[in-house]
């Protein structure tokens, strides 16, 4: 954990990334989805990553709507074993019997989140709404644009300032999403994520069970 508590602001309201879906199917193309790779896409709108990762790797014979095509395949067999991260349920369950507002903001395929929200409907419905960058009209950029922060937080009852926001992220654009859109955000981030794409965030920890609601104002576990 860094910073300390006296450090952070109190937040009202809560926003949550999603995770999206390792890009694998590269592999049939006969490259490696490498941490340089992984690093300049995760976090933005899935053809955009695509679009970066075909450049970035030279996969010859690939467009991104093909390699979308072959990965939402893949998705339907991987995301019904899909699960929370570790500390991911009891902080959303704790958030919400204290009626504190959450919502999700995602740049992952809207195919993806209707089969994660099938398969965890009761976890789901806590969540006041839903941003789906993929699809939303509201939402004319992509992370590292803050623009899917501010869209989510406007779709709150009380539509809260952005500094009343707290992110949760795992993703580099992700964190420099929010600090654009002048939220807090702590970052979780991935074991590959180097310093220098952590710089951002407002606090980072390894797990969100070593999250301490309190040091943002939240009612404490």
């Amino acid at each position: 954990m860094t910073s300390a508590k006296n450090q952070f602001k109190p937040v009202t309201h809560c926003i949550f990334d999603m995770d999206g879906l390792l890009i694998a199917v590269i592999a049939r193309y006969g490259r490696v989805y490498t941490n340089e790779a992984k690093m300049k896409v995760i976090g933005k709108h899935p053809l955009d990553s695509l679009r970066t990762l075909i450049d970035l790797l030279k996969i010859k014979g690939a467009t991104p709507e093909k390699l979308a095509e072959e990965i939402k395949e893949l998705m339907k067999v991987w995301i019904k074993d899909a699960k929370f991260k570790p500390g991911a349920k009891k902080l959303i369950r704790h958030l919400a019997a204290h009626k504190i507002p959450m919502a999700i903001a995602t740049s992952a395929w809207v195919e993806m989140v209707d089969i994660l929200r099938a398969c965890h409907r009761k976890t789901f419905s806590l969540f006041h709404h839903i941003v789906v960058s993929d699809t939303d009209p509201e939402v004319a950029r992509s992370k590292p644009a803050p623009d899917i922060f501010f869209v989510c937080a406007s779709r709150f009852p009380k539509n809260p300032p952005p500094e009343r926001c707290l992110v949760f992220e795992d993703s580099p654009s992700g964190v420099l999403a929010a600090k654009r859109a002048r939220m807090q955000v702590v970052m979780v981030p991935d074991s590959m994520v180097t310093q220098g794409y952590k710089d951002q965030a407002t606090l980072i920890i390894n797990s969100l069970e070593n999250f301490r609601p309190e040091d943002f104002g939240l009612p404490p576990f």
